[in-house]
């Protein structure tokens, strides 16, 4: 349990700590509270049983004297109201306090899914390349939800019902000690006992019930993201019974640890009544049977007992939920943990970026991907003039895309050096060269938004006349022109209302959005059919001249009006020149143009 707190006490912001501070205070004026309530049924009992106590009680003579009252009725009435009022107040800090709890778990949820985000997009871009989607999102959604309601929540309850636990029990002791301390201890041994039991059972379920979490993510991930292939191949059946057995478990995870939680309950139950029994024979053996005594004591007793059974029952269920919620809260707390860079910026903030107006130079650069057994690159130098165009193009698994995601500066160098107008890019200036440069992918990403907000991708304040001028250069806008709604007409989820490209059009418009000096395709014509690529290029080719273009391309025709082609092999440079040149000199790259016809 230390460890648990301590985990969560390093989740928590210092803002977050002193909260917990103040809801502690919160818990230890209810716990008194709830103390007063029970103790303010003493006298109203001792009373009501035995009225001419009033006079043998120095404390009561003072009140009944000092507020005028002539009737031990009427005392008994104001006793009666006094202890009303007391209850009610008990149970209204109560029901507050656990409000403020409540209140304070959501505002953490809401934290710690903000946190979670921001440090997964802080990680490197290789790290992505080992994980997956449906996990991360997963993770951030789910697990952070289920962190909350099942360790912070119970840990802020187990500390309030323990400090009610506390004062009730101590008070019960100064009352009758052996009664109390006898169900005190046997209450003790049981629960104990049956949370030792259990305990190794939790954790276990609560670690498949991560696993069977994350499989259902994945496969609807899965099933959704490839739901063309899906409807085609017939696969229904096969991803909803793939989908059938996480989520039976997680069913029944859940379902255990419910019943495991009220479990003890019944255990209560059955020593609450057979104890009272017993209690009350104690209580008239050692009173001598007189009842006037015996009355305030039990009253006392059995009232202290409403506010003890579910006071106990949720303190076992909480810590039930604690271990059962044991492997979230440490991988939330790992995934937290884990020392990062400051997310590089995409908004300069008056800072001068570096413009590319000479050259762009690669210079002996080699990298290799985490568990790779050779170097995607290898000692690659080449150098790219402003203004132009560059191809790159080679076979599968040449370094084409390796050599892109390093003058993305999405990869370091292992060594080497990218360097632009003489600057060498490094991470602590890479955002001053990232704001320079437009990307366009094979598969572009839309938004279920309208075709502007997709444009100017990310921006919370949208610049209608910079997304018309790009637009116009991605020879986009004649198209849009026939919108019904225009540039606020929805694209559909990922863009499933318009055409391949029309959708690589809207990429192109997104890169320009910003006037980068450089826009780098990532085979971005691949995946459309001829007619559709004509019109892509013819959009591209409007960027000759007055921007720097760079192309990865299987289909040798993207690239033959480059004015420089680069051949690579195995991670190296294998030839470069334009495309007549190459076809000329380079036997491997004539090859590529023979398959290619």
């Amino acid at each position: 349990m230390k460890r648990t707190y301590a985990r969560i006490l390093a989740l928590l912001d210092a803002k977050q700590r002193r909260n917990v501070g103040l809801l502690v205070v919160m818990m230890l004026v209810m716990g008194l509270m709830d103390l007063a309530g029970v103790a303010s049924i003493l006298p109203f009992l001792a009373v009501l049983g035995n009225p001419g106590i009033i006079e043998d009680r120095a404390a009561l003579a003072w009140i009944y004297d000092g507020l005028g009252f002539t009737s031990n009725y009427a005392f008994l009435q104001f006793l009666g109201i006094a202890v009303f009022v007391v209850v009610m107040s008990s149970i209204a800090l109560r029901a507050l306090t656990f409000y403020f709890v409540t209140r304070f778990a959501r505002g953490v949820a809401t934290s710690l899914g903000i946190r979670l985000l921001r440090q997964y997009l802080a990680r490197p871009f290789e790290w992505f390349l080992s994980q997956h989607s449906a996990d991360l999102g997963k993770s951030v959604l789910a697990e952070v939800n289920q962190v909350v309601t099942g360790s912070i929540g119970p840990a802020i309850r187990i500390i309030a019902n323990a400090i009610v636990l506390s004062f009730l029990v101590g008070f019960l002791l100064v009352l009758e000690p052996v009664g109390a301390l006898v169900m005190g201890v046997l209450l003790g041994v049981c629960f104990g006992l049956i949370y030792r039991r259990l305990r190794g059972h939790l954790l276990e379920i609560g670690q498949d019930r991560k696993i069977a979490t994350r499989e259902r993510y994945k496969i609807t991930t899965e099933a959704m993201g490839g739901i063309k292939e899906v409807k085609t191949l017939g696969l229904e059946d096969i991803f909803v019974k793939r989908f059938h057995d996480p989520s039976w478990r997680l069913a029944r995870h859940q379902a255990s640890v419910s019943l495991l939680g009220e479990m003890p309950r019944y255990v209560l139950e059955a020593l609450a009544f057979g104890g009272m029994l017993v209690f009350i024979l104690y209580l008239l053996w050692s009173h001598d049977g007189s009842l006037d005594t015996v009355l305030p004591v039990l009253g006392a007793f059995a009232f202290a007992g409403l506010k003890l059974m579910p006071t106990i029952q949720i303190l076992f269920r909480d810590l039930a939920q604690i271990r059962f919620g044991e492997a979230a809260l440490e991988a939330l707390h790992d995934d937290l943990a884990v020392p990062l860079p400051p997310t590089p910026k995409r908004r300069l903030n008056g800072e001068r970026p570096i413009r590319l107006q000479r050259e762009l130079r690669m210079d002996r650069v080699s990298y290799t991907y985490p568990g790779a057994a050779r170097p995607a690159l290898d000692g690659l130098s080449l150098v790219i003039p402003a203004g132009t165009s560059a191809g790159f193009v080679g076979p599968t698994g040449a370094g084409k895309t390796t050599a892109i995601d390093v003058i993305l500066g999405l990869l370091l160098p292992a060594s080497g050096q990218l360097s632009v107008d003489g600057i060498p890019i490094t991470s602590e200036n890479l955002h001053h060269w990232q704001a320079e440069i437009g990307y366009v992918p094979q598969t572009i990403f839309l938004s279920d938004d309208t075709v502007a907000a997709n444009i100017a991708f990310g921006e919370a304040e949208i610049d209608h006349e910079a997304v018309r001028r790009a637009a116009c250069l991605a020879h986009l806008d004649e198209f849009v022109q026939t919108l019904p709604q225009g540039y606020d007409t929805v694209v559909g989820e990922h863009g499933v209302r318009f055409s391949g490209g029309q959708r690589q059009r809207i990429g192109i418009a997104r890169a320009l959005y910003r006037n980068p000096d450089i826009v780098v395709f990532d085979e971005a014509t691949s995946a459309l059919d001829n007619v559709t690529e004509r019109a892509v290029m013819e959009a591209i080719r409007t960027l000759h001249g007055q921007k720097t273009v760079i192309m990865i391309a299987h289909r040798l025709t993207t690239v033959a009006q480059c004015n420089t082609i680069f051949f690579l092999r195995d991670g190296r440079l294998d030839g470069t020149g334009d495309y007549d040149a190459l076809a000329q000199e380079n036997g491997a790259f004539r090859s590529l143009v023979a398959a290619a016809q």
